[in-house]
């Protein structure tokens, strides 16, 4: 079971500080946000795998909830790679899918070329669209 506490000791930055900061890596590095956010992907399905799955997803359940946003192509990304180890799937997305920006929409659109736009099931993976109790 994994518990998640309040610790005043584990340093954060505020949503305008992670701007700048994508913003430094795509101008000043040249890194773009599609790179960072399967970057961010992987490695959350990683930390997943051992923190929370025991170190094999492989027929573990895993629900994954993806925002419009950079997160959300992060979080699309990591339930890709958690499907491709075996996990059984479930993504939800946070709102329609006319306001994803464009990170989380190309990650969206290589789960739907992997099958059906309404339902996609794929080894496991089970895509679909938002409920309105869900985008309320």
């Amino acid at each position: 079971m994994l518990v998640v506490t309040q610790n005043s000791n584990i340093p954060f930055i505020t949503t305008d500080q992670m701007r700048e900061v994508d913003r430094a890596m795509m101008e000043d590095h040249g890194i773009d946000l599609a790179k960072m956010m399967e970057n961010a992907g992987r490695e959350l399905a990683h930390l997943a795998r051992s923190r929370c799955l025991g170190g094999n997803p492989k027929g573990k359940r895993v629900a994954v909830l993806a925002g419009t946003e950079g997160s959300g192509g992060g979080g699309l990304m990591c339930a890709r790679r958690l499907n491709n180890w075996g996990a059984n799937v479930t993504v939800w997305l946070s709102s329609p899918t006319e306001r994803l920006t464009e990170v989380p929409r190309h990650q969206l659109s290589i789960l739907e070329r992997r099958g059906r736009s309404d339902q996609l099931t794929v080894g496991g993976m089970t895509y679909r669209r938002p409920t309105s109790a869900l985008t309320r």
